[in-house]
């Protein structure tokens, strides 16, 4: 018997194509609905709605998503980190050009646009020097700094690589300046039904057999599974590289995500602490045992 899943993402992740592409997912019995969302406000929405169980999401939006009572639980960590460049529009090459710019982000005050937070001020920018305009997702950014409407934004694979295409010019990556950041995460809505639990737990052991398959794999193999999902060369190696040691969410990088959002003062009331992200991590993967 087939079941069903249905998961909101911005682009598949690398360790669900390749269960995805080698069969692990039909082999298990199971269906899972990919919807491609626009922002990570679409995404809470779908997971509160009960329009899909799980999402693909930066693990900074529970810290928001949670302190208002969204109840959304991390399940795994698909990423060692997110491979992240910060692009410019034609015509923007260095940091300094972005004063007084518009810069592209999916939420103002969560996910990736607290990255492009830290790194400006790091690089002498403060809040006062740019604007950030909510565009939504990466593909979203990307079609608004491809057609001048933002000066730059964050993007990742392969989005990035179409950048490059464009001849669009990466100004830094987030890998040199935070490379603790951790990457995306697979959370549960809260209206995720009880039977869905020992399902969702047979999809995190797939998940975790492509994410074996991917580290021990060769190269050139990898690479074609995941071109054969839609992934170009280059995202594919990228992508590839960060593959993690484990899906269980790494402490480090979720200290990491308190700590950027202290420094910037950008705690939320009610916050979760990191150690509420992690408990709920840890009964996923009694779930997946």
């Amino acid at each position: 018997m087939t079941v069903r899943l249905r998961q909101s993402v911005f682009v598949p992740p690398p360790v669900y194509v390749v269960a995805d592409q080698l069969g692990l997912l039909a082999a298990a019995g199971l269906e899972v609905e990919t919807i491609l969302t626009r922002s990570s406000d679409q995404q809470r929405a779908q997971l509160t709605a009960g329009e899909c169980e799980l999402a693909v999401t930066a693990i900074d939006n529970l810290i928001v998503w949670n302190a208002a009572g969204a109840g959304v639980r991390l399940l795994a960590q698909l990423e060692q980190t997110t491979p992240l460049s910060l692009v410019g529009a034609r015509g923007v090459d260095t940091i300094d050009a972005l004063r007084g710019a518009e810069l592209g982000v999916d939420a103002v005050d969560n996910g990736f646009s607290v990255v492009l937070r830290y790194v400006l001020r790091a690089h002498g920018l403060a809040p006062g020097d740019y604007l950030l305009r909510p565009v939504g997702g990466v593909r979203e950014r990307f079609e608004a700094l491809r057609t001048g409407r933002i000066a730059a934004t964050l993007l990742g694979p392969p989005l990035d690589e179409y950048a490059r295409q464009e001849e669009l010019v990466p100004l830094l990556t987030v890998a040199d300046e935070l490379p603790d950041y951790p990457g995306q995460g697979l959370v549960a809505g809260p209206s995720a039904p009880p039977r869905s639990s020992e399902t969702i737990g047979v999809y995190l052991s797939c998940l975790d057999q492509a994410r074996r398959w991917l580290a021990a794999a060769d190269s050139a193999d990898a690479v074609d599974v995941l071109v054969r999902g839609g992934y170009t060369e280059s995202s594919a190696q990228v992508s590839i590289d960060t593959t993690p040691a484990s899906l269980r969410p790494d402490s480090a990088g979720l200290r990491r995500l308190y700590s950027l959002r202290a420094g910037l003062d950008m705690m939320p009331h009610g916050a979760p602490g990191a150690d509420e992200l992690l408990a709920s991590a840890d009964l996923a993967a009694g779930e997946a045992g």
